[in-house]
């Protein structure tokens, strides 16, 4: 199971808690997690996995969606949402695991994930129309969330190219400072 950042919130695990009336044995009977990590999970201190997070939202009458909180949703998100592992969401989607997890980290089909044939409609089916019963969300939803994957891979893509070019340049300034250093000394030892 991945353990990627997917926005477990526990102020609305709280409010969710509250509104049905839960006690955390009952929560943790239901999710079937100690009452202590129920407790964790409440004060903050610890993040459900997300295998887990459906249980809990399900013990207090919510969407799992509900218990997170996050700015944009990528397919991470969606696919925590379902409680399914990367492995499980490949199989559901018919895909190998190593092509869904490109395309949950990227955002990126490529040519693997476009459309499918439906015999039973005598047609082809566009991604987000065939693949997001498996997300359990509307194709708009899916093509969002898509959408913003894309976006956070691009971000991530750039940011560690700026890294990487500063280290670069961090070797690079040694090394010219090395050179700095020996042209120096020889000039030094020329002069004298």
């Amino acid at each position: 199971m991945s353990q990627a950042e997917y926005g477990f919130d526990a102020a609305r695990f709280r409010s969710a808690r509250a509104g049905a009336g839960a006690s955390v044995a009952r929560i943790a009977r239901a999710a079937g997690v100690t009452e202590r990590a129920v407790s964790l999970y409440l004060a903050g201190t610890r993040t459900p996995r997300p295998e887990v997070l459906p249980r809990l939202a399900a013990a207090v009458g919510a969407a799992p969606a509900d218990l997170c909180t996050v700015e944009h949703e990528r397919l991470v998100h969606l696919r925590v949402y379902t409680g399914r592992s990367r492995a499980a969401m490949a199989q559901a989607l018919g895909m190998a695991e190593e092509t869904y997890r490109q395309v949950e980290v990227t955002g990126h089909r490529g040519r693997v994930a476009t459309s499918r044939y439906d015999g039973r409609l005598d047609r082809y089916i566009a991604w987000q129309e065939w693949a997001a019963p498996a997300y359990g969300v509307t194709a708009q939803r899916l093509a969002r969330a898509e959408e913003h994957t894309r976006r956070a891979w691009q971000e991530l893509r750039a940011e560690r190219r700026r890294a990487w070019l500063e280290q670069l340049d961090q070797v690079e300034r040694a090394r010219l400072d090395r050179l700095g250093k020996r042209g120096r000394r020889a000039r030094a030892e020329g002069a004298g």
